[in-house]
Order: C-alpha cells, then sequence, then structure tokens
C-alpha cells in the first residue's frame, strides 16, 4: 500500500476533472510521464441519492453515478413517461442540492421493446445469427440510432443540467463501448456483428456511418470478388469495424450537444481491447482468429480507436469500468509486479514492449487514453455476480476498494467510482462507509 498522503479538498479534485475535460479538443499528445494531478474525485456508482444516504455519505465522496433507463422515459414511441421522467429529475436534483455533482448513464443499453421493431434493429453475425442478450443495432441501424438521438434529447429535457459532470454513452448491452460480445450468439469468439443490410450494403445505414469497404466478406476468407485477401485488406475491414463504434458515440454526442449538453462524455471501455502486437497478427491470417476477453470480435482497439474518439468527440473521457479487476489480480503477483501504471506507459504499448502481455487491462486502457490526450475516470467491477464485472478470481469488494483508490492514485485517474451505492449502505458484499473512508485518507 502507498505511503499516507495528505487528503485534498473534494472540489479542487473535481475542478481538475473538469479543467482536464476541456483541454480535450487539443491535438493528441503522447506523454513521457503522467503530469502530477491532485487526488482523484471519490464518488460511487448506481446511485439512488437517497436523502438518508445523502445524509449519511463519506466525506470526500462527492461525485454519483445515476443510470437512467430508455426502456422507462420513453416506453412508448415518441412518448414521454412523466412520472419516470418527474423521478429521474427529483434524483439527480437531490444529489445536486446536497453538493454531490451527478455523472448521467444515459441508459441506453435499455432500449424500449418497440425499438426492436425498427427498421434494421436486429444485429446480424457472418453466420445470420441475432443476438441472445436482446441487443439492438445502435451502431448501424438509422432507425435505431434516430430513436436513441430522440431518447437523448428527452433525457437532457428531463434532467438539471447544471449539476451533471457527466454523461455516459456507450454502444453494447452493458453500455460500455463495443460490438457484442461471444456470450450474445453463444458461440465463443465466433460472431462478427456486422452483417445486416446496413453495415454490408448501406440499406437504411446510420448518418456518419460508411458500409463494409469489403461487403459481404467473412473475417477468415480467403479469397473475396475472386482475388486474394490481402492483410491490408483485413487491416482495412477492421478498422471500419472497429472505428463504427467511436463513429456511433459521436453522433450520440452530437445529439447531446444539440440537446443543450455542454458537459463531459464518458465512454465506458471494459477490457484492454487488442494489443498492436496481437492485431499484427490476426490480419496476418486475414482475421481467421481470436483474442483473449472476445475483444478483436468486440471490435476493441483502443489504441487505434482513442485517438479517434478525442478528434470526433469534444470533452471524452474515457472510463475504465474494470479497475482491479481480476487481470490486476494476477498482474500484482508477479515478479516483479505489473499491475501499476508507471511513466512510459504510452510509448511502451506502441513500441510493443515484451511485458505488455503480463499488464492488466487498466494499465493498457490508462496508456492508450494518455497517448490520445484523454482523461480517465475508473470503477471497480464489484462483487462476483451476472449483473457485474466480478468474476471467483477478483478481490473481494473490501480490497476492491483498497486497491481501485490506489490505482486511481498511482494511474493518475480524474475520479474513482465505486461500484455499488448499495454495497456502502446495505452491508450485502462486507464494506461499509469507514471502509471507503480509510481507503481515501491513507
Amino acid at each position: 500500500m502507498r505511503s499516507a498522503r495528505r487528503r485534498r479538498a473534494p472540489a479542487r479534485s473535481l475542478a481538475v476533472l473538469l479543467a482536464l475535460v476541456a483541454s480535450c479538443g487539443a491535438a493528441p499528445t503522447a506523454p513521457t510521464a503522467p503530469a502530477p494531478r491532485a487526488d482523484p474525485a471519490w464518488g460511487v456508482v448506481d446511485s439512488t441519492c437517497a436523502p438518508e444516504r445523502l445524509a449519511a455519505r463519506v466525506p470526500g465522496v462527492d461525485v454519483a453515478v445515476v443510470e437512467a433507463h430508455w426502456d422507462r422515459l420513453e416506453p412508448q414511441p415518441g412518448v414521454t413517461d412523466p412520472g419516470y421522467a418527474e423521478g429521474l429529475r427529483a434524483t439527480v436534483t437531490r444529489c445536486v442540492d446536497a453538493g454531490v455533482r451527478v455523472v448521467l448513464g444515459s441508459g441506453l443499453q435499455y432500449p424500449p421493446g418497440w425499438v426492436r421493431a425498427l427498421p434494421g434493429a436486429e444485429i446480424r453475425d457472418q453466420a445470420g445469427r441475432t443476438p441472445t442478450t436482446g441487443a439492438v443495432d445502435t451502431v448501424f441501424s438509422a432507425a435505431v440510432a434516430a430513436a436513441a438521438d430522440d431518447h437523448l434529447r428527452r433525457l437532457v429535457a428531463a434532467v438539471p443540467l447544471d449539476g451533471l459532470v457527466g454523461i455516459r454513452v456507450g454502444t453494447s448491452t452493458a453500455g460500455e463501448l463495443g460490438h457484442p460480445g461471444p456470450e450474445a450468439s453463444g458461440a465463443a469468439f465466433d460472431s462478427w456483428w456486422a452483417f445486416g443490410d446496413a453495415p454490408q450494403h448501406g440499406v437504411g445505414l446510420a448518418p456518419g456511418q460508411v458500409s463494409s469497404p469489403m461487403p459481404d466478406w467473412v473475417p477468415g476468407q480467403r479469397t473475396w470478388q475472386g482475388r486474394a485477401v490481402t492483410p491490408d485488406d483485413a487491416r482495412g475491414w477492421f478498422t471500419w469495424y472497429s472505428g463504427a463504434l467511436v463513429r456511433a458515440v459521436a453522433d450520440r454526442a452530437r445529439s447531446l450537444r444539440e440537446a443543450g449538453y455542454r458537459g463531459p462524455v464518458h465512454v465506458p471501455a471494459a477490457g484492454r481491447g487488442v494489443l498492436p502486437a496481437d492485431l499484427d497478427a490476426a490480419v496476418g491470417v486475414v482475421l481467421d482468429t481470436a483474442v483473449r476477453d472476445g475483444a478483436l470480435r468486440r471490435g476493441l482497439d483502443y489504441v487505434g480507436d482513442l485517438p479517434a474518439l478525442a478528434a470526433a468527440v469534444p470533452g471524452a473521457v474515457v472510463d475504465v469500468t474494470g479497475l482491479d479487476d481480476a487481470t490486476a489480480v494476477r498482474a500484482r503477483r508477479l515478479d516483479p509486479p505489473q499491475d501499476r501504471c508507471a511513466p512510459g506507459d504510452a510509448e511502451a504499448l506502441v513500441a510493443g514492449a515484451p511485458s505488455l502481455d503480463d499488464w492488466p487491462n487498466q494499465r493498457v486502457t490508462v496508456a492508450a487514453a494518455a497517448r490520445a490526450g484523454l482523461p480517465t475516470v475508473g470503477e471497480n467491477p464489484g462483487p462476483p455476480g451476472p449483473t457485474t464485472g466480478g468474476v471467483a478470481d477478483s478481490d473481494s469488494e473490501a480490497d476492491q476498494v483498497r486497491y481501485g483508490v490506489e490505482y486511481a492514485r498511482v494511474c493518475g485517474l480524474s475520479a474513482f467510482l465505486l461500484a455499488f451505492e448499495d454495497d456502502l449502505y446495505t452491508g450485502r458484499s462486507g464494506i461499509t462507509p469507514d471502509d471507503y473512508l480509510t481507503a481515501i485518507r491513507r
């Protein structure tokens, strides 16, 4: 554990966060070492802003993630549920009135049932399968994109904007960046989710998107339209597939700006994406391979795409959703340990340092964000369970509090968001507000 350090005022931490976000429109740079920063802002995920919890909140914990639900705000097309909208406004207002800044989850991962019937809403993989997770095509379908943009306008109208320090925007059913993962089809590491009419042939294609550079080509096939497929062809296809995620987020961010929101846009990023050496190997066999965690099929190329995100979405913030996940536990046990961010990580990432395979997800993603000039926030995975990122070999929730706070500091994050508020106040994971307070005062 790091030696004790003086605790800084939370207001200063938030000021640092907002100042960092304001500088995001500048050209990306590759810093040689993290710039000195104040302590991160401290917060909680899935906050209810309940009066009794606000009254008992941990001193210095002044950020709350409040999750909205698209299916509740707009249960019928074009119809805002006034009761839900008022409840959401009241929730945000309670936090703001108590001096707690709010990061609002957009709720795009909870589409109403009527959205599934829109043209092109079904996602299809190369075998014609549709996801078993209920995912809809928020990336390529023009009809779904229009509905999502309308939802964001309703959301912005429903809440007080002056209390928000972020709105989260993702593309997956987990609310994170990415195409559906291997669990969506039951065929592990097998599905590429870009084989509907919109992505392949431009029929009903969302604004800002482009159709496949090789229509009907399936990764792994050695020929296309009578000619051999080269590694350059495969790289171009993957760049299109991965870049579509950034284009979708940029389109949602544009809608937020048009609706009057001017604050940071948080983009939750799971895992570590595809390492440059792994992507090189994959395109060398024309994508006829898989990468751990399904990153290749999910289209997660943080090294390649975060600079594009920085350029396309001024005010973007990368949310590392697995701070102190199981990969950090394993990296911490190595000799020497590899779990901590270090000066020079951004350069090592693109230079293909031999140790990269030992780096945990958080270290890779933070380095990729630093290389792109993007600020980062982070949250721990939470206890093992079907609705969290915790797995059997994760740290306990108590250890996630301790290590998550430590990693937030050493990695230079702008904020640490503890997952989840219920864990603090219900005792379901064996942690208490005092555990969080002790960790941030170390």
